[in-house]
């Protein structure tokens, strides 16, 4: 009978102290609970080989072009180039000033501000091409920059530094923080 008692104690106490280590060990973390419960966000529209022009004054400034452009409408309205964006500025004659590509693209649609990130290039009409791995592009003061590495190739020069601010045309630029100058 003893042996029976002792038996029970024992199986009680290890399944109390079972259930002790389960429910103090399930222990939630809101963080965690919340981010694996957020909502994923769809694109509104998707375009494919999507090419579209944009007008001032009945006048063509912009062309962009992308393999792919996703739409998104939820939280703020903008439009995403994941699969690479070509970007063309002209000139009142129609002219090319500027071109820029990038491996992915975001602009926000209200703002009119694109961020392009990932082998950015842009080259100018004088034949002057920048490399950087992020641009910011703002639509509405017509203004572009960076606070990352630069490199711009000129026709008799190649100058690296850290940040830029330029005219969209990239026809105006400034290193911000200059790091060298090579002579050709």
């Amino acid at each position: 009978m003893e042996r029976v008692q002792s038996l029970m104690f024992n199986v009680q106490y290890c399944a109390l102290w079972l259930f002790s280590l389960l429910f103090f060990s399930c222990e939630n973390e809101i963080d965690k609970v919340q981010s694996s419960t957020q909502e994923i966000k769809f694109p509104t529209a998707t375009y494919k080989d999507y090419d579209a022009f944009y007008s001032d004054s009945a006048i063509v400034r912009i062309r962009i072009s992308g393999k792919v452009m996703e739409q998104y409408t939820e939280g703020i309205a903008h439009d995403e180039f994941k699969e690479g964006v070509h970007i063309w500025f002209y000139d009142s004659e129609r002219k090319v000033e500027s071109e820029m590509t990038a491996n992915t693209a975001t602009r926000e649609r209200l703002n009119n501000v694109m961020v392009a990130k990932g082998n950015v290039v842009v080259y100018n009409k004088k034949g002057d091409k920048l490399n950087t791995e992020h641009l910011t592009w703002d639509g509405k003061s017509r203004k572009v920059y960076t606070n990352a590495f630069v490199r711009i190739t000129t026709p008799d020069k190649v100058m690296t530094g850290t940040g830029l601010e330029s005219d969209e045309t990239f026809s105006k630029y400034k290193i911000l923080n200059v790091k060298g100058i090579i002579r050709r």
